[in-house]
C-alpha cells in the first residue's frame, strides 16, 4: 500500500505568443520562393504538482494516510491501515494507563474477530508524531507512522559558542510480534483453530538526537530498549541514527544502524543498515522534534521482524537535570 500526501496544485495557464495572423503567407512563399516547412507545435508542458516537504517518506509511512491527534480531548483519529488499500477513518480508544511513558496510547477493535491495532502518539506545541500496529493475523501485519508540524521552521538556537544542539525524550514503537492481551476483546467459545485477532508486541525506550546547525547533519541513538511481548519483556540492541541531513524546511532523514558498541551484544561488531529515520523539527524556537523509524532485523531470535517507532523530543536546556543534557551542554 502507497500513503499518499493530498498537496494544492495551482495550474499554470500557459499562452502561446506570435507575431500578426499565424495564417498570413511568408515573403518566400509570396515571391515564389520555396515554401517555409511547417514548425511541428511544441507539445505543452504539464503543470508540475508542487511536493510537500513535510510529507513523511514512504518508507517511514508505510500503510498509515495520517493521524489527528487532540491532546486536549485525548481524542485520535486514524487514516489507514486498511487492508485493501481504501482509506478508513476509525477513532481508536483512550488506555487510561499508557503503555510507554511520554506517549499516550490508543487501540482499535471493529469487533472480537477483526484486526486489533495499537498506537502511541504525543504532541508538543506546533508538532505531532504517531504510530500504529496491527497485531499479526492471517500472516501479515499493518501499520506505520505520521507526523507534522504547523507553522514554519525556526532553526534552534545552539548554546553560547557552539553550532550543535542535543533533542531528547522516550522512544515508543510497535513489533510486529504477538503483544500482551491486555486490551482485546474476548472471544468465548471459538474454535481453537480459529485464526484469532492478536495485540501487537511494542518498544519503549530512550534517544537523543544531536543536531549540527554548521553542517546540518543529524545524528543520535535509541537505547536501553525493551520489548514487551505475549512471552515477556527482553532487552533489545541499542540502535544509532547516521547519515541524517537537515534541509532548509526543517525536516530531516538519514539511515539507522545497530549499535556495535553495545555492551549487552558484545558479538554484534559489525555496522549494518538495518532501516531509516525521519522527522520535523517545530516550535516557536525549534524546541521540539518529531519524528519515526522503521527497522528490520532488530531481533536475534526471530526473522523477518518489523519495528515501527514514533519520537518527540524536547530540546535540551539548562534546566535540564537529566545526565544526557546536562551532558550535552557542557563547553
Amino acid at each position: 500500500m502507497t500513503r499518499t500526501a493530498a498537496v494544492l496544485a495551482l495550474a499554470a495557464l500557459l499562452a502561446a505568443c506570435g507575431d500578426g495572423n499565424p495564417f498570413t503567407s511568408t515573403d518566400d512563399a509570396d515571391a515564389g520562393g520555396a515554401p517555409t516547412a511547417p514548425v511541428d507545435p511544441t507539445t505543452p508542458t504539464e503543470p508540475t504538482t508542487p511536493t510537500n516537504p513535510l510529507a513523511v517518506p514512504e518508507a517511514i509511512a508505510s500503510d498509515l494516510e495520517s493521524i489527528s491527534f487532540d491532546a486536549a480531548t485525548n481524542t485520535l483519529t486514524v487514516t489507514g491501515l486498511s487492508q485493501d488499500g481504501v482509506p478508513l477513518v476509525n477513532e481508536y480508544r483512550h488506555v487510561a494507563t499508557s503503555f510507554v511513558d511520554g506517549y499516550e496510547t490508543f487501540t482499535g477493535q471493529n469487533d472480537p474477530l477483526g484486526r486489533h491495532a495499537t498506537a502511541f502518539v504525543a504532541s508538543r506545541d506546533g508538532v505531532q508524531a504517531g504510530v500504529v500496529l496491527t497485531g499479526p493475523q492471517f500472516n501479515t501485519f499493518f501499520g506505520g507512522v505520521y507526523f507534522d508540524r504547523t507553522g514554519d521552521y525556526v532553526a534552534p538556537t545552539a548554546p553560547e559558542s557552539r553550532f550543535d544542539v542535543t533533542y531528547y525524550g522516550n522512544y515508543a514503537a510497535g513489533l510486529n510480534l504477538d503483544g500482551p492481551r491486555t486490551d482485546i476483546f474476548p472471544t468465548p467459545g471459538i474454535d481453537p483453530d480459529v485464526n484469532t485477532p492478536n495485540q501487537a508486541a511494542y518498544v519503549r525506550g530512550l534517544m537523543f538526537v544531536n543536531v549540527d546547525l554548521n553542517d546540518m547533519s543529524v545524528e543520535g541513538e535509541i537505547y536501553n530498549r525493551t520489548a514487551v511481548t505475549s512471552g515477556g519483556n527482553f532487552d533489545m540492541q541499542d540502535i544509532v541514527l547516521v547519515d541524517g541531513t537537515l534541509t532548509g524546511e526543517g525536516t530531516f532523514s538519514g539511515n539507522i544502524e545497530v549499535d556495535t558498541r553495545d555492551p549487552a551484544f558484545p558479538g554484534s561488531t559489525e555496522r549494518a543498515d538495518i532501516g531509516d529515520f525521519a522527522g520535523v523539527i517545530g516550535g516557536s524556537e525549534g524546541q521540539f522534534m518529531a519524528g519515526g523509524t522503521e527497522v528490520t532485523d532488530v531481533l536475534e531470535t526471530f526473522d523477518n521482524e518489523i519495528e515501527r517507532g514514533v519520537f518527540v523530543l524536547d530540546l535540551c536546556t539548562a534546566a535540564d537535570t537529566d545526565p544526557v543534557c546536562v551532558n550535552a551542554l557542557q563547553p
